[in-house]
């Protein structure tokens, strides 16, 4: 008897398992629309222009890729609205990167990204990135120039210079932490289009969920150096030419020519570490001490490196004019009334009072002043020729 009854729920167990099994709806990769990238821009007043590049699969032909625009006013209506575009059922679980518009991101994207973090399906990796002009332009482009499908592409393009450490990582998770962080904002980067391909111009810099402000390109280095550790990464420095005539090589009677009227130095970060401090709570005064290990990799002058006291002169330069635009791009934040760094953090982590909101620390902030020290040691010089 008891093995008979053993048997019965053996027998019971499969047959649940083979129900349970039947109910779940099976997803046939032919019959989805796999969206990888989707943007974002502000049509007319209370609607929005929600444009998705969608991959296909058909047995019959190679891999296809389709861009699919509709008008609606919420983010859902929108994905409604292309449903009825396309013979396959779009799905979100391969979006790789979300673009807005800079129009749209002025006013706040903050209602578009709760859709996101509400969607099941969406990865908290996916990137977050902002348009130079429009979405739909970058939607757009021509992938035949490309060779990739856009949202790949876009992906890759971020993924490798995060990785370089050229930027922060701009994902859907690190923007809702920054975002939720009273001492601390967000920074996503902004996507230009360039000879029909698509580039990072800089960074844009944000205030709650709206830009006011943004980084170019060459400033990226100093906004990474002073939020994270930095292992790799280049920049050039450029310098008043007499300044270093005591160390450039003197060159032939008759061969000497210039062919820049400054001297210009690039080097290759190895390694690098800020600090913030508060040193004054009632001035509120903060000290930034950086410290870097780097290689210098060219010069537009041949100079003479073979004694130590002429790289002691070189590092000592390379400090001064690191100090002097580091404390003109924390200047430029606190006019700009963003607070990408953390000193917020840094604050409230030395006042005993209950956290402060947002609104009180920019208060704060305006009054706000710092003093940048630089430590740049180099520890290699390479062949400069």
């Amino acid at each position: 008897m008891q093995r008979r009854h053993k048997w019965r729920i053996i027998i019971v167990n499969i047959t649940c398992v083979v129900v349970m099994s039947s109910c779940v709806e099976t997803k046939q990769l032919e019959k989805l629309g796999l969206i990888t990238a989707q943007g974002y821009d502000l049509e007319k007043e209370n609607k929005l222009k929600g444009t998705v590049v969608v991959h296909k699969f058909d047995p019959l032909a190679k891999n296809l890729t389709e861009v699919i625009t509709v008008d609606a006013n919420t983010s859902k209506a929108l994905r409604q609205e292309q449903n009825l575009e396309i013979d396959q059922k779009l799905v979100l679980g391969q979006l790789r990167c979300v673009i807005y518009s800079k129009e749209l991101a002025e006013k706040g994207i903050s209602q578009l990204v709760d859709a996101l973090n509400r969607d099941p399906t969406v990865g908290n990796m996916v990137y977050l990135t902002i348009a130079d002009k429009d979405a739909y332009s970058i939607m757009s482009i021509d992938e035949k120039k490309l060779k990739v499908n856009l949202g790949t592409y876009l992906y890759n393009l971020i993924k490798q210079n995060v990785e370089s450490e050229q930027l922060t990582s701009p994902t859907l998770h690190e923007f809702n932490h920054n975002f939720q962080d009273h001492g601390r904002d967000p920074v996503l980067p902004i996507l230009k289009i360039k000879d029909d391909s698509v580039i990072i111009s800089g960074i844009a810099l944000f205030r709650d969920d709206r830009i006011v402000g943004e980084l170019k390109s060459e400033q990226l280095f100093y906004a990474k150096v002073l939020s994270d550790k930095y292992r790799s990464g280049t920049h050039e420095l450029g310098f008043n030419r007499s300044h270093f005539e005591k160390i450039i090589k003197k060159k032939d009677e008759g061969k000497d020519r210039k062919v820049y009227n400054k001297l210009f130095v690039s080097i290759d970060n190895i390694r690098s570490q800020a600090k913030i401090k508060l040193i004054d709570k009632k001035k509120i005064r903060f000290r930034v001490d950086i410290k870097l290990d780097s290689r210098l990799l060219e010069a537009t002058e041949p100079l003479d490196l073979s004694t130590t006291k002429n790289i002691k002169f070189i590092e000592k330069e390379i400090n001064r004019e690191m100090e002097r635009q580091i404390l003109d791009l924390l200047k430029y934040f606190r006019k700009k009334q963003v607070d990408p760094t953390g000193f917020g953090n840094e604050y409230m982590a030395h006042i005993r009072k209950k956290p402060l909101s947002k609104t009180e620390w920019r208060e704060l902030y305006k009054d706000a002043t710092f003093e940048v020290h630089v430590n740049n040691t180099v520890v290699k010089t390479g062949v400069i020729d």
